[in-house]
Order: C-alpha cells, then structure tokens, then sequence
C-alpha cells in the first residue's frame, strides 16, 4: 500500500505534534552538546556541566509537555466541532424527514376512501380513520391486528380471501396483482374492496399488501332506486305484453273475411308480426327482470350435484339446427363421460345458451362456431369461440355490462336486450367462477367460463376487469 508523506505544515494534528516533538528534542541535544562544548573550551567545572545539562533536558521536557497539552487541546476543540457539525446535518436530515412524513401522514388521514396497509403476515401496520369505521372497535388502535380479526365480519371474508389470493398470486415483474370484490354491505353502508401488492419495482422486496375501502353507499342506493324503478315498469309492461300475445294467437287461429279490397292474405301476416314483436318484448321484460333479481341478490339457486357436460350436450343440440340455418359450421367438442359439479343445472343451460345465442348474432353465413368443455385444473370449463368480428382488448370489460353492445352506434346493431353477456356475468359469479373474453383461433372473439369442480373451493378472482367476475 501506498504511504503518503507529510510536511509539518500539512500533516493532521497528531502528525505535526510528533514534528513538533522531534524539533524540541533535537534542539535540546543540540543546546546540551553546546554547552558542553563551551565548557570543556573553557575547562568548566562538571558540577556546572552536569546541572547546566540537566536544565536544558528539563526545559525540553517542560516544553514538549506543554505543546502536548496544547496539541491535545486543539484536536479535542477540532473533533467536537466535527462532532457537532455532523449532529446538525443528522438533525436537519431526521427534520426534513419527519416533515415529509408528517405531510404525508395529513394526506393519508384525509382521505375519504378507507386505506389499510398490512404486512407479509397480514397484520395490520397503518390505517386511516375512514378505514377504522369499517372495523368492529372504530375507536381502538388496530395496528398489530390482523386485518380479518379487525374488519367487521361482513368485509372479513372478502378481505381474507383477497389477502391469501395476493400471497399465492404468480405474476410477471411488469404486472401488478389487483384483487376487488363490489358491493360488500357493512352495517348501514355499502364498500367496494380493493387489494394490491406492494413490492419495490427496484429490489423486489415484499412491503406486504394495500386494501382500498371505498363507500359506495350513494352510488349503491341511486342504482338500487333505479333498478326498482326497471323492475316497476317490468311488472306492468308484463300484463299488456301477455294479452297481446294471446290475443294475436287467438287472431291467428281465425279465419279473416275478406274485405272489398279482397286483401285477406294480409291479416295473417299482420298477426304473425303482432305475435313476434310481443315475444320479442316479452323476452326483454323477462331477462331484464330476470338480471335485475340476479344482480340484488334475490335469485334463488340450487346447489345440485349436476352434469355440466350432459347440460351443455342438451344446449348445443338445440343450437344445432339454427346454426345449420345459417351456414355456420358448428364444432361441439363435449366428452361423453358426465363431468359432476355443484350448482344449479338451469343457470348453467343458461349460461351456455346465453354464450351460444351472442357467438351466432356476430358470426356471418359461412363462419365457424366451436363450443369446448373439458376440465382445466380441477375445474369445469366451458369455452364458445366464433370466427366473427372478435371484441377490441378496450371492450373487454364493457361488453360484460348491461344493454351494452358493441356496435350499438352503427347501422348493424345486432338484435338483442344487450343483458346475455351480464346475465352470464352475474350467474357465474354465483357459481364462484370466472368469466372473460379473449381472442379466438378462429378470428374471432373466445368467451370462456371457469366454475369451480365438485368439492373445489370458490376461485379467487385475481386481476382487474369486470370480466373477471370476482365477488358480484
């Protein structure tokens, strides 16, 4: 290793105290060897020599004690003053810390959304005052609580579940885990619960896990006001649309006398358009009627021991014939051996006829429709894929909502309610499955659908997107 040399002038203070000591010894010898000299010149006494000698070592031990003080003193002056400087730039560091924090802290207090911040292990480091109110001690510290003993029990469950679904959650750096469940009702309010992973993006390291709590109370009553309002004209639109269409089947079991114009040939036609458009109407009263009880929560379900495959099996029978009509070639792969879950077999064949009836209105004469259900990780899957147009990746989500339709601003609206794919949606979610749109094969738009297999438990619904189904 390279030494560096010092001069007296540049060295740091032990250094040029040793300098300093160096000189006054060697002016010392250098005073006793004179005066030595001059004594033996003058042939002085060596009594006189002696103490003369003596003195001056004396005096050289005098002096360096003195610089040695000094020197001591100087450097002590020198290391508190270091000392103390550095203590100023830590205090103003911890200062500007705390002042970042305590703004931070302001912020996080006011907000309106409840915000909880747990560990790797679930218990609770950091919650706001709006995510206290949907605790069961409002009042009370829960930081060191786990989040599913704090909640109350209503958000416990959903919290729980979303909690173990983040830990067991495998995704790519890039991506970022979102668990939600809508719709939670919490004493006299409503919350939507939303879950994310917080890992550093630059070292990987695992902070644990965010929930949002938001109150959507008033956005719940204001859809539920509306929702009662649709199930009203429902109700009353039932009975006009009944008589209707047995009037019309009563018209068109008649025999029309001819007019003078000799039209008869036209009121059978006339009947026949007035039965259809009352069938037609009485169809949308009876899906909007239908989801409007799916999406409150009134929808009894069975939970039998079913056969989803025979189900299916029976469904795309009947589609048969009307995609020969068509021109589609209809592709059934459905094994022969009964596949056995639990759940209604009812909503099931709905499910399958809603996803068969929107493959057949966006796929042309001469296109293809595959229809697939096999197993896929101990779960039922049900997958209907089209040759058609396809859904942009934008639309993904929103063709899952009610009387949404993709090209309901174009001249080629297909015919429809717009409430199949949200029916859909909505049973699935009552099933405990999964459902969502991806591209086909075949060109066009792939509508799969997971429901959970006999003795499974409810899939955890990882990732954003009302296609995701989740908690309805």
């Amino acid at each position: 290793m390279r030494q560096e040399s010092f001069t007296p002038e540049t060295a740091p203070p032990p250094a040029r105290l040793e300098f300093a000591e160096r000189r006054a010894f060697v002016r010392t010898w250098i005073l006793a060897a004179s005066i030595c000299a001059v004594a033996l010149v003058f042939e002085a006494p060596w009594p006189v020599v002696w103490l003369t000698t003596s003195g001056a070592v004396l005096a050289m031990l005098i002096e360096r004690n003195g610089m040695r003080a000094e020197a001591t003193q100087r450097i002590a002056l020198i290391v508190n003053s270091a000392r103390t400087e550095g203590q100023r730039d830590a205090i103003a560091q911890v200062m500007s810390l705390q002042l970042a924090y305590e703004r931070s802290r302001s912020v996080f207090e006011a907000l309106r959304e409840g915000v909880v911040v747990v560990d790797a292990g679930g218990e609770i480091v950091l919650a706001n005052p709006a995510a206290r109110r949907a605790m069961q001690a409002p009042l009370a510290d829960p930081v060191g609580r786990l989040l599913w003993e704090a909640l109350t029990p209503e958000l416990a469950a959903s919290a729980r579940d979303a909690w173990q679904a983040l830990r067991q959650s495998s995704r790519s750096p890039s991506e970022l885990p979102l668990v939600r469940y809508s719709a939670i009702p919490c004493r006299d309010s409503v919350y939507d619960l939303t879950a994310v992973e917080a890992t550093s993006s630059r070292t990987g390291q695992d902070f644990g896990s965010v929930f949002l709590l938001v109150d959507t109370t008033r956005v719940y009553e204001l859809q539920r006001l509306k929702d009662r309002f649709l199930s009203s004209v429902s109700h009353e639109l039932r009975t006009p649309l009944t008589n209707i269409c047995a009037y019309a089947e009563i018209l068109d079991g008649m025999t029309p006398q001819a007019n003078a114009a000799g039209h008869a040939d036209e009121w059978p036609e006339f009947v026949r358009v007035i039965h259809e458009e009352g069938l037609q109407l009485s169809r949308l009263v009876d899906a909007m009627f239908d989801y409007l009880q799916l999406e409150g929560g009134e929808a009894r379900f069975a939970n039998d021991r079913i056969d989803g495959a025979g189900i299916v099996r029976a469904v795309a029978a009947e589609f048969a014939t009307v995609l020969q009509r068509r021109c589609i070639v209809f592709d059934c792969r459905i094994p022969g051996e009964a596949m056995v879950l639990m759940g209604d077999g009812r909503r099931l064949e709905q499910i399958a006829r809603n996803l068969l009836d929107n493959a057949i209105k966006f796929t042309p004469e001469g296109g293809r429709v595959q229809l697939t259900v096999a197993w896929r990780d101990e779960a039922f899957e049900l997958r209907v894929e089209d040759s058609g147009p396809g859904v942009p990746v934008d639309d993904r989500q929103l063709v899952f909502e009610k009387f949404h339709q993709l090209r309901d601003h174009m001249t080629d609206k297909p015919t429809g309610t717009g409430l199949g794919l949200a029916t859909s949606r909505a049973i699935v979610a009552r099933f405990g499955g999964l459902i969502w749109c991806e591209d086909s094969p075949l060109g066009g738009a792939g509508f799969v659908v997971l429901l959970p297999g006999l003795g499974q438990p409810r899939l955890a619904s990882i990732g954003a997107g009302a296609g995701n189904a989740g908690a309805f």
